[in-house]
């Protein structure tokens, strides 16, 4: 089957996939969608960058993107779950 030439990627594409419909799910219900425009941004950016590092390049030359790719995205995260903590501080 498939999963056993490419089960990592495959693990790891999936991991990424399910933070990255968390997010868009969480800023589609929120009701101030201002302050968390850039930070989804921005870790779709590093997924795309994840994607076409695993997926297109492969291999050594693919390597960089995939590194790009997963520090955009933790960027993007941290700045997410920064903007909600401050918010959810701010606001209570």
């Amino acid at each position: 089957m498939w999963w056993e030439y490419y089960g990592d990627a495959v693990i790891a594409v999936s991991v990424l996939t399910a933070i990255l419909i968390l997010n868009s799910i969480h800023f589609f219900r929120a009701k101030s969608k201002r302050g968390f425009i850039l930070p989804l941004s921005i870790s779709i950016i590093g997924y795309i960058s994840f994607v076409i590092g695993i997926v297109f390049i492969r291999g050594f030359g693919g390597l960089g993107f995939m590194v790009y790719g997963v520090i955009i995205i933790g960027i993007g995260l941290l700045y997410y779950l920064g903007v909600g903590v401050y918010r959810k501080i701010r606001y209570e």
